[in-house]
């Protein structure tokens, strides 16, 4: 060996001692705030694991998940990746003016339960033809803004599910957002899935003239200008781009009851010391959010929804008395049976078309009719 190659090898194997002595060290971690998820713990050793192949499969995500400094590893990774050339990280696109896609592409798409949901939301709504029935799917971030995304990235056709939910729900009863959103300066943030505050603003405003109503105008108020999100804790870029969160600061409501938990807000502002900032709309995801907002008008919604509709739930405040959030893959009572109590008048199924697509517990809305 050469005398100039030592140094490096050195360097290499002190990098590796340290982190092996560091990982054995350092406590366990139990979770994620990055990657919001458990981590892999010191997997159980028996015979039956050990045969099956179960125990070196834990083991070896143990390893990975409890590498010393392994958020840093992660986003220097990405980085690296980056840097040569790559534009797909993780299942991640790495697109322009700071944006990160979700990729999703044809083989991603869940078609055969896609038309099954839609089936199961054209047979609610026809058994309810007495209600004001309506389904808004938000397009994914790649739909509306094509032109960020990394060239030739391949994604699912949304344009073609598109046409579907309006030819099996009826084109009446469908929410068409797709127009608006291009109208807005940023539509979603750079670094999560999510429609931003003011792109929901819009999708509101669809709404309001699909269904009659005059839209109230609001005046954004930055929650938080330092909101990095769940595509972000993919890939850790260091330098990714940070955004603000806007709420409106003038929503008043009398409760908001989510599975027993009562407040006076929508807005839940501790929130925003943790990692997930967007859940400082209503606190984040629960099987029911009960509003009552202090309006005496006749009219209650059930809006049935993903957590896109958590930051659009706002702006429906003064249109109705009271509004029941159910999200199906936490909710497990008979929704015929919520629907009386709460007196339902309106209904509004709202979810990203990918979500909406994947989401396994709509038949639930049919369960008891």
């Amino acid at each position: 060996m050469k005398r100039r190659e030592l140094p490096p090898l050195i360097a290499i194997t002190v990098i590796l001692l340290g982190l092996s002595l560091a990982s054995l060290l350092l406590p366990d971690r139990t979770f994620s705030a990055n990657e919001n998820r458990y981590l892999q713990q010191v997997p159980r050793l028996t015979a039956d694991r050990v045969l099956s192949g179960r125990f070196s499969e834990e083991a070896e995500k143990y390893e990975s998940d409890q590498m010393a400094f392994r958020d840093f590893w992660m986003g220097t990774a990405s980085w690296l990746q980056r840097l040569a050339g790559k534009d797909d990280i993780g299942g991640v696109y790495l697109g322009r003016d700071g944006y990160l896609f979700a990729k999703l592409t044809e083989d991603d798409f869940d078609q055969s339960r896609y038309e099954k949901n839609l089936q199961a939301v054209a047979s609610f709504f026809t058994v309810h033809g007495d209600l004001d029935c309506r389904i808004l799917l938000a397009p994914s971030p790649a739909y509306v803004l094509p032109e960020l995304l990394p060239a030739n990235a391949p994604m699912y056709d949304a344009a073609l599910r598109h046409e579907q939910l309006a030819e099996t729900v009826g084109e009446d009863r469908v929410i068409d957002v797709r127009r608006a959103l291009t109208t807005v300066p940023q539509p979603y943030y750079r670094t999560d899935h999510h429609w931003t505050t003011e792109g929901a603003y819009a999708a509101y405003g669809v709404w309001c003239e699909a269904t009659g109503r005059e839209a109230r105008s609001w005046t954004p108020s930055t929650a938080t200008a330092d909101f990095r999100g769940t595509l972000y804790s993919k890939v850790l870029l260091p330098d990714a781009a940070y955004d603000v969160i806007s709420m409106d600061r003038d929503v008043t409501v009398r409760s908001v009851d989510c599975d027993g938990t009562v407040t006076d807000s929508l807005y839940d502002m501790t929130k925003l010391m943790e990692k997930d900032q967007y859940t400082l709309f209503q606190g984040g995801n629960w099987a029911k959010v009960t509003i009552e907002t202090g309006v005496k008008n006749g009219r209650h919604l059930l809006l049935v929804k993903d957590s896109f509709a958590n930051c659009f739930v706002p702006f429906l405040t003064e249109d109705y008395e009271t509004i029941t959030m159910l999200d199906l893959r936490y909710f497990n009572d008979p929704v015929e049976e919520l629907m009386a109590e709460q007196g339902t008048t309106d209904v509004l199924i709202l979810y990203e078309l990918s979500n909406f697509a994947a989401d396994s517990n709509l038949f639930k809305l049919n369960d008891g009719q």
